[in-house]
């Protein structure tokens, strides 16, 4: 059980680093390109690797159903991430000032209006900004997701500002 455990999980990290190679050396340039080549890293490719790895039927499909869980999960994740987010935005604007921003003053790239009230006060119940001195300044959580979801996005090759 261990084992097979093990198995699942090496397939799903090799597959992993996979696309973070491949987004390295050629990023598909829209969701057209990169939702299949995810797919295609993480479906066939992954189910040929491990039949080689577990030749045997019943452990076969439970390595398999073990990766393709967690690739389910990663690739909507992946989505999540790689899109544009105005919530996002905002929590790297204030990463790079760590002093804060004015309230008025907030003038996020694509999307000009589409700052309300209502999505700021999500973010501070939810510890991710905080209104200081009538400055909108990054939270504990923001630093945190902020500083995750950088790591993750260079990590596979993408540069800040854009999806994909």
């Amino acid at each position: 059980m261990c084992l097979l455990l093990a198995e699942g999980l090496t397939l799903f990290a090799g597959c992993l680093a996979l696309h973070a190679l491949v987004w390295r050396v050629k990023r598909p340039s829209s969701y057209r390109g990169w939702l299949p080549a995810l797919a295609v890293i993480f479906g066939p490719l992954a189910a040929l690797v491990a039949w080689f790895i577990v030749p045997m039927p019943v452990e076969f499909m439970a390595v398999l159903f073990l990766h393709f869980s967690l690739s389910g999960v990663y690739i909507i994740g992946y989505t999540l991430i790689s899109a544009f987010s105005p919530s996002i935005e905002l929590l790297k604007l204030l990463d790079r000032s760590p002093e804060g921003v004015p309230l008025g003053a907030l003038q996020l790239p694509f999307f000009v209006g589409a700052l309300t009230g209502d999505r700021i006060a999500n973010l501070e119940a939810a510890g991710l900004v905080a209104v200081d001195r009538d400055q909108l300044v990054l939270g504990t959580k923001g630093r945190q997701m902020t500083t995750l979801m950088l790591l993750y996005r260079h990590a596979v090759g993408l540069r800040d500002g854009g999806g994909g």
